[in-house]
């Protein structure tokens, strides 16, 4: 008996996609990379930032600007406060602001602005492929708002939340703008504290 036009066209197309139907059942869902990562970028006065220098400092960093209305005073408000009920152990962190309005902030801009919430803020910039890279790392974005050919009162739309970076150079936390300073003195204070070397008894020992 001939098979009637529909059943040869389906079957035509089940061969067709069969094969690759399968395929797609048996792909395995690629990996996200980890954020973070080691970066250089130049600070205020022109000598070159690199995390890997700040092994064994926990690390905040938050990217803004400085004609930024509210969020970012705030969150450089924070630092001062946090860096304050830190004490003696202020000198385990590093607070970091990134500029990513490297066209208006200039470098002595930077420098007035962060000493103006406290001399310990250090203050990073870069051209706009260095900050987009840095940024993408740290799963952080900017764009700029209004900014034409010749403009200069645009305004930069970005993250605000901080980036927590342990001793070891790993983002280990990202902490969301409105953070009490309690909760993200906890939070810094835990990375801070050092971990305690196993015990002799979790150790793994050879068989006799």
């Amino acid at each position: 008996m001939t098979p009637s036009p529909f059943l040869t066209a389906l079957f035509s197309l089940l061969w067709i996609c069969g094969p690759a139907a399968g395929a797609e059942r048996q792909a395995v869902p690629a990996r996200a990379a980890p954020l973070g990562g080691d970066f250089e970028l130049p600070d205020a006065h022109g000598k070159l930032f690199r995390l890997a220098d700040q092994r064994g400092k926990v690390v905040l960093i938050y990217f803004g600007y400085t004609g930024c209305p509210d969020a970012c005073p705030a969150d450089l408000l924070l630092y001062r406060d946090l860096l304050a009920r830190l004490g003696e152990r202020r000198e385990k962190l590093r607070t970091v602001f990134i500029s990513v309005d490297p066209a208006r902030d200039t470098p002595r801009q930077l420098i007035e602005y962060a000493r103006s919430f406290s001399p310990e803020i250090v203050a990073l910039t870069g051209n706009e492929r260095q900050l987009r890279r840095v940024a993408r790392a740290y799963g952080a974005h900017f764009r700029y708002v209004g900014r034409g050919r010749d403009a200069s009162t645009y305004t930069v739309d970005h993250s605000v939340s901080i980036y927590l970076v342990d001793p070891h150079g790993r983002l280990v936390g990202v902490i969301p703008f409105g953070t009490p300073l309690a909760e993200v003195q906890r939070r810094v204070e835990a990375v801070i504290a050092p971990q305690p070397a196993p015990s002799a008894s979790k150790r793994t020992s050879n068989p006799d």
